[in-house]
């Protein structure tokens, strides 16, 4: 169960959550369960118009069904990983529930210590070969491979914000 966050919750995180959605069903059909919600969320309302049509453009059908939600506590209670598209929001969700210390990570954190498991020949033969094995492997693991990754601009860290900005700001998210 993973739990994308961002602001207004109808840019960046149900943009990734679409599309992790979508790309982790094609490998495990069923085996996992993303959401997204917001920290100050435009409650109710669906996809901003322009990034609506870009999930469209890529085949995300789901986006449709979109409606923007509030963090709450009882949201985070039902997760096993909390992908943040933004620094600024790894305290308020952890203020929330405290015991996802070890589960929140940004979006971007997360693929740099997935793609750091590939180059490490050792870990990479840790990992299980079962799908949902691998999973609960990875999420246990990640606070530790974490310090492993470190970047050296922390603002690197974060998925910009396309809310009312212009077209390029809409493509450098989407990248």
């Amino acid at each position: 169960r993973i739990l994308t966050v961002c602001t207004g919750n109808v840019c960046r995180s149900p943009m990734a959550a679409v599309e992790l959605d979508h790309g982790l069903n094609a490998v495990s059909p069923g085996g996992f369960a993303v959401t997204s919600a917001g920290m100050h969320a435009l409650v109710d309302q669906g996809f901003e118009e322009r990034v609506g049509r870009l999930a469209h453009d890529r085949g995300l059908d789901a986006a449709a069904d979109h409606r923007a939600r509030q963090v709450t506590p009882e949201i985070l209670r039902d997760v096993d990983l909390v992908l943040v598209m933004a620094r600024e929001h790894t305290q308020p969700v952890l203020q929330q529930s405290p015991r996802l210390l070890k589960k929140v990570f940004t979006l971007r954190e997360f693929a740099r210590i997935l793609q750091y498991l590939s180059t490490d020949p050792e870990l990479d033969a840790a990992v299980p070969a079962d799908r949902a094995e691998r999973w609960a492997w990875l999420v246990q693991q990640a606070p530790r491979l974490r310090q492993r990754v470190p970047v050296r601009h922390p603002e690197r860290n974060d998925v910009i914000d396309p809310y009312r900005q212009e077209d390029a700001v809409l493509r450098q998210m989407a990248e």
